[in-house]
């Protein structure tokens, strides 16, 4: 699940046109070791939706082809 993280955190940057770097990463995960294996977890940080939607009831309305 490590690199999964590592791919994420990357994938968000350049959607974003930041260039991702170790100092970036190292803000929003930590290092942790569960079981054996190591990995990464997210520290605690502020988050931007804190109450996510659980349904999008009208999408149908919304949806389009490009």
């Amino acid at each position: 699940m490590g690199m999964v993280r590592v791919r994420h955190f990357e994938f968000l940057c350049r959607s974003h046109g930041i260039e991702p770097d170790i100092e970036k990463f190292r803000s929003m995960y930590q290092l942790i070791r569960n079981m054996g294996f190591y990995s990464f977890a997210l520290r605690n940080v502020k988050k931007i939706l804190l109450n996510p939607p659980k349904s999008f009831h009208d999408w149908k309305m919304k949806f389009f082809f490009i």
